[in-house]
């Protein structure tokens, strides 16, 4: 008597893989979305650690660290915080009487300076963990958070003052030059409602000289401009720093008024630190007036729900 097989015709064969291929379409949308909602998280208690890191930084020097200077050294305010987030090591082989580019802080064409160390506190998950700096032969880390600079473009050429300043932004109309170290006293839109630090993106190659991202330069990249809502319109900076070939990150060359805007790989908005060291999700659809009003810290305006 003849054995019967078992087995599969070719239509249930194809009915499986059909129901694989639905489940797969189902899961992995899901599995991805879990997947980012950690790297937000992650991203958040980045921020946190650094809005803490910049309240014990105020507890020590009574004031704010400034955004960069180029007087009497360039530098940039990661390093002036490194005390305040477990970094006291990589302070103490920081020559700060030396500018940011100078050996031991940087050597040139090497990953041998102090400004190499990749702290995982300068990243978000959801960018681009370990990038560096490779732009020119002063190679640095790269870093997706930076400071508040408000309404206000760098270098700025306006016609009048501006009603109201940013935390870290210039000290007065008639000292454009010299870097803001404020006072939490001097914040009288309260500390709950000005913003302190944000996101940015970067690009993808180390080698890239855009400078999104290049916290540890003395000059514009180590902050961002509320000109335009988050994730919205075009930065501008220097023709050479211009490399911009994702179609998230637009640039357009510009030898004045430079400004750099928030943006994240988070759905729909970006993270931000208060200067009462809370961190919110700010939603992309937030209001230019709401958003600028956030920025500064004594304009009196409304600031409304954002």
């Amino acid at each position: 008597m003849a054995r019967q097989r078992c087995g599969f015709t070719l239509i249930e064969l194809l009915v499986v893989i059909a129901i694989i291929g639905v489940l797969v379409a189902l899961l992995l949308p899901a599995v991805q979305a879990a997947r980012e909602s950690a790297r937000r998280t992650q991203c958040v208690n980045h921020l946190k650690q650094l809005g803490l890191a910049m309240q014990n930084h105020h507890d020590v020097h009574l004031k704010l660290p400034f955004a960069g200077s180029t007087a009497p050294v360039r530098t940039s305010w990661v390093s002036q915080l490194w005390p305040f987030f477990e970094q006291a090591g990589i302070y103490q082989q920081y020559d700060a009487k030396l500018a940011f580019h100078v050996p031991p802080n940087i050597v040139q064409n090497t990953f041998n300076g102090v400004l190499c160390n990749r702290i995982p506190l300068y990243y978000c998950p959801s960018d681009r963990v370990n990038a560096m700096w490779q732009g020119d032969t002063f190679w640095r880390t790269r870093g997706n958070y930076v400071v508040n600079w408000g309404p206000i473009t760098q270098p700025f050429t306006p016609p009048t003052p501006p009603t109201a300043w940013a935390p870290f932004g210039y000290m007065n109309f008639s000292s454009l030059n010299q870097p803001r170290q404020t006072r939490f006293a001097e914040i009288t839109d309260g500390l709950s409602n000005t913003l302190l630090m944000s996101e940015v993106l970067m690009q993808r190659a180390d080698t890239s000289r855009d400078q999104r991202g290049d916290i540890n330069n003395d000059q514009g990249a180590n902050r961002f401009m509320t000109i335009n809502t988050p994730n919205r319109g075009t930065d501008f900076m220097g023709g050479p720093w211009c490399e911009s070939r994702l179609p998230d990150m637009p640039c357009a060359a510009a030898s004045v008024n430079q400004h750099y805007t928030v943006r994240s790989r988070h759905p729909g908005g970006v993270n931000a630190v208060l200067c009462d060291g809370s961190v919110r999700f700010v939603a992309n659809s937030i209001t230019l007036n709401a958003w600028q009003a956030a920025s500064t810290m004594n304009g009196a305006e409304a600031v409304g729900n954002w």
